[in-house]
């Protein structure tokens, strides 16, 4: 992790994470259930661990500690974000954000991730893949297309102006419509909650 520059992609760093510990703790050959299960257990219970703790290492030098008593992933991920347990309003909003990404229909990176299950590959390269897909500005990397395009505007009236002109032009604007939520998104109540 020490060795990732802090110019890398977030996306990249978890992607070349899953598959140094895929490398280095390799699955069975039989690709037994139980023991799929446990990798994606130490997988899901580490992400956090280790994107933060390249974070904090590659911007800031410094090494952070990585266990924390936190119960969910979501506290988790905060805490070693910012340094201190947080609030159980924040925990609970981060856990049902991850919960309802992790229910969103499926999605391009499952899809990618069965396929390569599909073939008998490991696990690993199955959630490498997936992450891969799930990086592409037309999936999860959409919330960062997004968040480019709202943060250029100056406030609300030039933004409006701007959308309106490309809505015009028929371009597509990243962050607004979906190709499965065509009516709307289901999460959006639930986030803005």
């Amino acid at each position: 992790m020490k060795q990732i520059p802090a110019a890398a992609h977030p996306m990249d760093v978890l992607r070349t994470y899953t598959s140094v510990i895929g490398t280095t703790l390799p699955e069975r050959e039989d690709h037994n259930v139980a023991g799929a299960r446990d990798i994606a257990d130490k997988l899901l219970a580490s992400y956090a661990s280790a994107l933060l703790f390249w974070y904090h290492y590659s911007h800031n030098g410094k090494q952070i500690e990585v266990e924390t008593d936190d119960e969910t992933v979501g506290g988790h991920f905060l805490h070693l974000l910012h340094g201190v347990k947080p609030s159980d309003s924040w925990v609970n909003a981060m856990q049902v954000s991850l919960n309802l990404y992790a229910e969103h229909e499926f999605n391009a990176s499952t899809f990618t991730s069965r396929v390569i299950a599909g073939t008998g590959s490991d696990i690993y390269s199955a959630v490498a893949g997936a992450i891969g897909a799930l990086r592409g500005p037309k999936h999860g990397g959409a919330n960062e297309v997004a968040f480019d395009i709202q943060s250029r505007y100056v406030n609300a009236d030039v933004a409006e102006a701007d959308i309106k002109l490309r809505l015009e032009k028929k371009e597509v604007i990243i962050g607004f419509g979906h190709p499965v939520y065509t009516i709307g998104d289901p999460r959006n109540g639930i986030i803005k909650k």
